[in-house]
């Protein structure tokens, strides 16, 4: 028989777990009540971040980096051009690439979906250390692979 331990008081990699499949079916949840999935939310999201007009990124580049095949992310990004939040635009300087670029319904809908959670936020002087202990697990993690 294992250990007994008081509720929460688990190891932090069991902590974690839970926690991140959590968080996981939350975001789903949110995501399909605005329609979308929480891949589409990740695009709108990463397009929407892009400073200036003219950095849009390509299929390939938004791939990258979401961690994603092209070909994976095809379908998405046929879906939010079909529901009017993005539009491809080719590149001016090399045709063969596709630009990708949020539409103001595309914003106003992510604006929408990122609305408050309900999720506890950490305190701000704690913040930093969680983002940074929560970021080496993922590198460790992702190096493993």
């Amino acid at each position: 028989m294992g250990v007994e331990r008081e509720p929460g008081q688990e190891p932090l990699e069991v902590l974690l777990s839970r926690v991140g499949a959590a968080v996981t079916r939350h975001r789903r949840r949110q995501a399909a009540r605005h329609g979308l999935t929480p891949t589409a939310i990740a695009v709108l999201a990463a397009l929407d971040a892009e400073p200036e007009p003219g950095s849009a990124p390509s299929h390939r580049e938004l791939a990258a980096r979401l961690g994603l095949s092209p070909a994976t992310l095809t379908p998405v990004v046929d879906a939010l051009e079909a529901a009017g939040e993005i539009r491809r635009e080719r590149d001016r300087t090399d045709r063969r690439v596709v630009r990708l670029h949020p539409t103001s319904a595309g914003r106003t809908h992510l604006a929408g979906v990122q609305s408050p959670s309900n999720l506890p936020r950490p305190a701000p002087e704690i913040e930093p250390a969680l983002r940074a202990y929560l970021l080496a697990v993922l590198a460790a993690v992702e190096a493993e692979e």
